[in-house]
Order: C-alpha cells, then sequence, then structure tokens
C-alpha cells in the first residue's frame, strides 16, 4: 500500500498485483528513448548535445522517484509498526489494570506489522541457501541500501534485527503469559499457510 499512495502522490497510474505492485513509467522512458534515439552518438561517447539537460534531469527523475516508490513499503510498515506501539505506550497503565482491550489487540498487531521486516531477512536468506543466486538479502530494503551506497545487506539486517526486538517485546511484555505460546503458534501456523494460500490459490485468482 504504501508504495501505491507514493506512486500515485507523484502522478503514477499504478496496478496492484498479489505479490507485487507496478507504476507506469513509459511517459519518462518514452522521453528518454526519443531523445537516446536522436543523440545515440554522443550519448554513448560522453559527448555535449543540445537536449542533455533534459536528459539527464528526465532520468534523474525516473531514478529518484523510482526509490521513493521503492521507500514507500518500508515507511508504511515502520509508521504502521510505531503507531501501534504508540498506542500501546499511551494505554499501558489501563491494559495493567484492566487487561487486554480491543483497542489494545489492534495495537498488538499493528505493532506487529514490523514482523515485515523479520521476514523478509529471513526469507531472503532462506532463498538464498536453497537457489544460490549470490546475495542473501533482497526485497525493498536490499534496493535502498545499495542506492545509497550502502552494503545490500544494511538496512535488511538493521530493521530485520529491530523488527525482531521489537516484536518480542510486545509478545512477551506486553501478552498475558498464557497467551503467549498460543500466540506464538497461532501465528505461525496461521502466518505460513496464509502465504502459502495467498500466493498459490487466492492470490493469482483475484489479482493477478
Amino acid at each position: 500500500m504504501g508504495h501505491i499512495i507514493v506512486a500515485e502522490s507523484l502522478g503514477y497510474d499504478t496496478e496492484l498485483h498479489y505479490g507485487s505492485m507496478s507504476f507506469d513509467t513509459s511517459a519518462l522512458n518514452d522521453k528518454l528513448d526519443s531523445i537516446y534515439v536522436k543523440n545515440r552518438y554522443q550519448i554513448e561517447n560522453d559527448l555535449p548535445y543540445e537536449q542533455k539537460k533534459q536528459f539527464d534531469e528526465t532520468f534523474a527523475k525516473l531514478v529518484n522517484e523510482g526509490v521513493l516508490v521503492t521507500l514507500g513499503g518500508p515507511i508504511q510498515t515502520i509508521f504502521t509498526g510505531i503507531t501501534g506501539l504508540i498506542i500501546l505506550f499511551v494505554r499501558r497503565k489501563k491494559i495493567q489494570e484492566q487487561g487486554l482491550k480491543l483497542p489494545d489487540w489492534l495495537a498488538v498487531f499493528l505493532s506487529l506489522f514490523w514482523l515485515r521486516e523479520v521476514f523478509n531477512l529471513f526469507h531472503s536468506i532462506i532463498f538464498e541457501l536453497i537457489y544460490k543466486e549470490e546475495n542473501y538479502f533482497g526485497g525493498d530494503e536490499r534496493y535502498i541500501s545499495e542506492y545509497f551506497g550502502l552494503g545490500s545487506g544494511t538496512l535488511p539486517i538493521i530493521l530485520g534485527i529491530t523488527g525482531l526486538l521489537i516484536s518480542l517485546l510486545v509478545i512477551f511484555k506486553v501478552l498475558p503469559g498464557k497467551l503467549q505460546f498460543p500466540f506464538i503458534l497461532s501465528g505461525l501456523k496461521g502466518g505460513i499457510s496464509g502465504f502459502i494460500f495467498w500466493f498459490e490459490f487466492l492470490g493469482p485468482v483475484l489479482l493477478p
């Protein structure tokens, strides 16, 4: 959702698919192609040409706005997770006195959006161990790290560890002891089965 919000705010048409989203950059690509065709020799040999400024600005716009769209996903996840933590913090005394009520459970689930970062990290590592694609990190976090000149694992590791610590804090400090193990077990079972069901069966039908 974060990707789509950013892309549409920048004026792009978007499409939502079951495992990703896409946004239409054809106008920028066509503009670059048109300039490239007319000035191919100059561009490939780094020579001056009349439309160089326009070409450079359009290319920079394509790259920079692509990064902004990519940032939208992790930022939305982090914002949602922090919102949940703030609600839990504000209501901590009521939780201690009255136990978890509906708003508190909502805050718990919002705060556990941080698990996306944990999942992304472990998923990419396991994927690499199985398929040997020469990089243990993937997803938006990897591309953002590389864009800013950081190691490919910088953001995946930082956000993955942060997400794990926050999730453990919420589960073991907020939830009652008798609910902790059932919550973890049901979360694992539901998460894995839901992932498989969505990506293998329902998702391709609803959002191909």
